[in-house]
């Protein structure tokens, strides 16, 4: 059995064993680097937020977009973000981030445009079919048209359906009273 010193003398007979940048070595394949964004697939629905245990992602909702901003500082790569992404907009890199002295030197803000309402022309959230498919067993035609629009159309596409049945629930009633 060696004792502490021997192993000391052994290790700085040898020299350094540390890589210098750029000579660093290949990351491995399956290796999970920083998270990155595809703004055109992205839809805002948060779940990269909601699953982020570090809190390396934080989105944020505005007038006419979504603000995703993300700092692999404070990522563990675990990789949660991505396997959960709805639309698979998140990616991680096949490399390490690069060095930095500064907390946040690396954040990264991405601006996701919302789509313009078929009806009015303001921005309306966006929505998936993977979402669409996990809140409804069915979808019509109807609910496909709906959800692209604006908070204020869909409230007043509601209006209108509410407007129709009970109109048609009142003259019901109206013609039954009368006979």
């Amino acid at each position: 059995m060696a004792n502490i010193l021997t192993v000391l003398l052994g290790n700085l007979s040898k020299g350094p064993e540390t890589l210098r940048f750029p000579d660093r070595a290949v990351p491995a394949a399956e290796y999970r680097g920083a998270v990155k964004i595809d703004p055109e697939k992205c839809m805002v629905c948060g779940i990269c937020d909601h699953v982020c245990v570090s809190g390396a992602i934080e989105l944020r909702a505005c007038e006419d977009h979504g603000e995703w901003n993300y700092d692999p500082g404070r990522c563990t790569f675990c990789a949660r973000c991505v396997d959960h992404c709805p639309v698979q907009a998140l990616s991680q890199e096949a490399d390490r981030p690069a060095s930095y002295g500064v907390a946040g030197a690396l954040s990264v803000r991405q601006d996701v445009a919302y789509p313009t309402c078929p009806e009015c022309g303001n921005p309306a959230l966006p929505v998936s079919e993977a979402i669409l498919g996990r809140a409804f067993a069915e979808i019509s035609d109807e609910i496909r048209q709906r959800v692209h629009l604006c908070d204020k159309c869909r409230r007043r596409a509601a209006q209108s359906v509410l407007r129709r049945a009970f109109g048609a629930a009142t003259r019901t009633e109206r013609n039954e009273d009368e006979r």
